[in-house]
């Protein structure tokens, strides 16, 4: 499966992905990026929680498509107007276009986190920059703590039954005394984790790192095709393949001879969901023959 990459391929093809999505206001290159997002979120998070950040996306986009009308008054198709505001069909759909590129990059940015822990982080870096990939490892590593002790200072709180028959200003005070319990305990837990790493010698001048994580073959050439289908894509892109614009109306799309780019973005940013179903599917497989 897609885990059992090397960390820096990984790395470097999400990175691709998300510079070709935020440099594309194409609405046929941002619906790819935000499917193949979506797809490979699934694979990884499953149904749950997939659905869970599809939510947020969509009202993400309702959001950026309602207030962007009130803030861009270009275009030329007037839908209606609010006080001296007009309200046009180019602003409304540029809005959702900008709102699904932000959620593409949000949920790719999921997916790098799902598959880069602190330990990969740790390996990125420590070889070259240790100071950063440590601080980088422990920080990813103290998110989901700090989250899970706020959310168990709070239950106390409820537990003991503070949160009964209060207004709404007396349970913002009692977010905020969970908040400061909360960085209180953090601080101790700061001091702990820092004379821990020293006496385990993080700050010692020569020390060897260990790397568990070698290239491989497959490494090798998925870091080779993340390197050279990004590369084009990006420079074809930025010779104004695909291009498109909103302003002052739309741009017609035309399935001329560079239809070819949609394809291979679709490829592209669907061969880590593949590789990952293809293993899961060996996997069982597998496991059906024992």
């Amino acid at each position: 499966m897609i885990e059992k990459q090397n960390p820096i391929t990984i790395l470097c093809y999400i990175f691709f992905v998300i510079f070709i999505t935020m440099f594309s206001t194409n609405p046929i290159m941002l619906s790819i990026s935000f499917v193949s997002a979506i797809l490979i979120y699934l694979s990884l998070q499953g149904v749950k929680k997939t659905l869970i950040r599809l939510m947020y996306s969509v009202i993400f986009i309702l959001i950026i498509t309602i207030f962007n009308p009130l803030f861009s008054r270009q275009g030329m198709t007037i839908l209606f107007l609010i006080g001296e505001f007009a309200i046009t069909l180019e602003a409304l759909v540029y809005g959702i276009i900008i709102g699904l590129m932000f959620s593409s990059v949000m949920i790719w940015f999921g997916v790098l986190n799902t598959l880069l822990d602190s330990d990969k982080i740790s390996y990125i870096f420590s070889k070259y920059t240790p100071k950063i990939g440590t601080i980088l490892s422990v920080s990813l590593g103290l998110f989901p703590k700090y989250i899970s002790q706020y959310r168990k200072i709070d239950n106390n709180l409820k537990g003991l039954g503070l949160y009964d028959n209060v207004n709404a200003l007396s349970k913002i005070k009692l977010k905020f005394h969970a908040l400061s319990t909360l960085v209180s305990w953090s601080i101790e837990g700061a001091v702990t984790l820092s004379d821990s790493m020293s006496a385990r010698g993080y700050d010692l001048k020569g020390k060897r790192i260990y790397l568990k994580y070698s290239f491989g073959i497959l490494d090798i050439l998925f870091l080779l095709f993340s390197f050279a289908i990004g590369i084009c894509l990006l420079v074809f892109m930025g010779l104004g393949v695909c291009s498109f614009y909103y302003y002052p109306t739309f741009k017609v799309l035309e399935w001329d001879s560079n239809i070819w780019i949609y394809f291979v973005t679709f490829g592209f940013m669907n061969i880590m969901f593949l590789i990952n179903v293809w293993g899961m599917i060996k996997w069982q497989f597998t496991v059906s023959k024992i």
